[in-house]
């Protein structure tokens, strides 16, 4: 029937004496299934150990490690690495574990079983200089000892997988950064020769140069009116030889002639005049060049000074009546038969032909001094271009020497950081607690399956009996019609019993009688079988 509002303890316990067999079959059936599952069930013990990171024993201020990896992340490679097939095969053959289920399943059921029974748990760590400050990996197995010697085995795995996988990083890192190294250092090689090879070719007009070439353009221009005024001088040095040399000749000739003495004997003064001549253009020369007071200027003031002074002295001389005879007596020769005036004449000649090839000299240096000239003002026109290539090679260059004094600073810490890693100063591992003998079974956990399995019995077996009368519609006494109908009861009328009745309460009774044999042959054939457990379980 529906089930009542506020129905109490009384009606409960009609409900449940009603439909007693619906509590008692699932309750024990269900009591009897925890009991069968902690028995049957393997006994799995649990060895733990725990390990300690120790964090680098050389301040990293001194060796920075090249292990970027932080520790969660190296123990999930470490993990990956240990819980492979060949690592858990060669623990299952050295400790014999898992013989049967090697003879009867696949290697990679037997694998994935062992890899199910290990376990890793990391603690993180409350202190300021590492992240985590130990893990710990248990195993389990069915044998104590066996687990026992699982854990350590395992653990010394980690361990030496540890080392090997630290050291492989800073090795191969050292490699990389070496290859590189030499790689770049190929590069900036090149670099440098081209460098080279532009500055041979291009010397004279690199931009460094340019202060050198204005100082030689300036030196050159300098040299070029020097030249300049030099021939002005031997040219007018020269036009005053070739008149004396005129002269000179007409002198002679009119000697020769006996028509006249020679003007050149009577009148000395003409040469002195020309020597003035020649000094007075060199002090005028000198004079544009340097101050009154510099010494070539004041010693060659001085020489035209005393040449004035000669050439007065020759033409007071000169103006003597000509009475043929000198001051001492004697007669002036003819300038044809005097020797002096031979001579003199092949020395105004002499001069003259000197004269000319200074002046032819002085033509040729003015042109080497012009072409070196024109040369210096190209490389100094050429300079901003060069400068503008020197910026991109020396850019280019530049770059590539920082990233080579960048790779080789990291060589160098690398090859120190593997080192450290193959004298064991790194990050390591180390057990802090050995792997422990279990003395009592990880799983099951008989306590908490029997809690389990007795909360689930009361709920089936009296929940189920509540929600079988509340889908009931059948009224079963006259408290159930008056709480569905508001009529009046004038009386009631017993059940009268039919075949079909009959029949369900025998077909109820067998299937009493035969749920109470199956639980007592089962119940039976459990404590038979598994008396010896039961009894060990119960000692415990």
């Amino acid at each position: 029937m529906p089930l009542q509002p506020k129905m109490g303890l009384r009606e409960y316990g009609l409900l449940f004496l009603r439909r007693k067999w619906m509590v008692v079959f699932p309750f024990f059936y269900i009591l009897l299934a925890a009991c069968v599952y902690c028995v049957v069930t393997p006994e799995l013990y649990r060895s733990e150990t725990t390990i300690l990171i120790i964090p680098q024993s050389v301040p990293q201020d001194y060796v920075r490690s090249t292990i970027s990896v932080n520790v969660a992340q190296q123990l999930a490679t470490i993990n990956q690495q240990v819980l492979s097939r060949t690592t858990l095969m060669k623990v299952m053959e050295e400790l014999r574990l898992f013989e049967k289920e090697r003879k009867n399943l696949a290697p990679e059921e037997v694998v994935e079983l062992m890899r199910k029974r290990v376990g890793i748990e990391v603690a993180q760590g409350k202190t300021r200089d590492s992240a985590s400050d130990a893990f710990t990996l248990s195993f389990q197995y069915e044998d104590p000892k066996s687990a026992m010697n699982g854990a350590a085995r395992l653990a010394s795995f980690f361990i030496d997988e540890n080392l090997k996988t630290r050291e492989q990083q800073a090795v191969g890192t050292s490699e990389f950064l070496d290859s590189q190294l030499k790689e770049t250092k190929e590069k900036l090689e090149a670099l440098e020769g081209r460098v080279k090879e532009y500055k041979m070719r291009f010397m004279g007009e690199l931009p460094q140069q340019m202060e050198a070439n204005l100082r030689m353009l300036t030196g050159l221009q300098d040299r070029l009116r020097s030249n300049e005024a030099s021939a002005r001088a031997l040219e007018d040095r020269k036009a005053y030889l070739e008149a004396q040399l005129s002269l000179m000749e007409k002198s002679i000739t009119a000697g020769d002639n006996g028509q006249a003495l020679s003007s050149y004997g009577q009148n000395p003064s003409l040469s002195l005049e020309g020597q003035l001549a020649l000094k007075r253009a060199r002090l005028a020369e000198l004079s544009s060049k340097y101050t009154p007071m510099y010494p070539t200027v004041v010693a060659a003031r001085q020489e035209v000074e005393e040449l004035e002074k000669r050439v007065a002295e020759s033409r007071v001389s000169a103006s003597l009546p000509p009475d043929g005879k000198q001051p001492g007596g004697a007669l002036s020769a003819p300038a044809s038969s005097s020797p002096e005036g031979t001579e003199e004449l092949r020395r105004m000649k002499a001069q003259l032909q000197a004269s000319t090839v200074e002046i032819a000299s002085l033509k040729r240096e003015k042109q080497v001094i012009e072409q070196n000239i024109a040369a210096v003002e190209q490389k100094i026109e050429r300079s901003p271009k060069r400068e503008q290539e020197m910026i991109s090679l020396i850019r280019d260059y530049e770059n590539q020497k920082k990233s080579y004094d960048d790779l080789l600073k990291k060589k160098l810490e690398a090859d120190v950081s593997q080192n450290l890693e193959k004298r064991q100063k790194g990050t390591q591992f180390q057990i802090l607690d050995p792997a422990n003998l279990p003395q009592e079974s990880f799983r099951p956990d008989r306590r908490k399956g029997m809690l389990i399995g007795l909360l689930l019995a009361l709920a089936v077996g009296f929940g189920g009996p509540v929600f079988r009368e509340s889908m009931d519609l059948t009224l079963h006494d006259v408290r159930a019609f008056k709480h569905l109908f508001k009529a009046p009861i004038l009386g009631t009328i017993p059940a009268v019993l039919g075949p079909e009745s009959h029949r369900e309460q025998a077909l109820r009774r067998a299937a009493v009688i035969g749920g109470l044999v199956t639980f007592t042959v089962a119940l039976s054939v459990f404590l038979i079988a598994y008396h010896a457990k039961i009894r060990a379980i119960l000692n415990i």
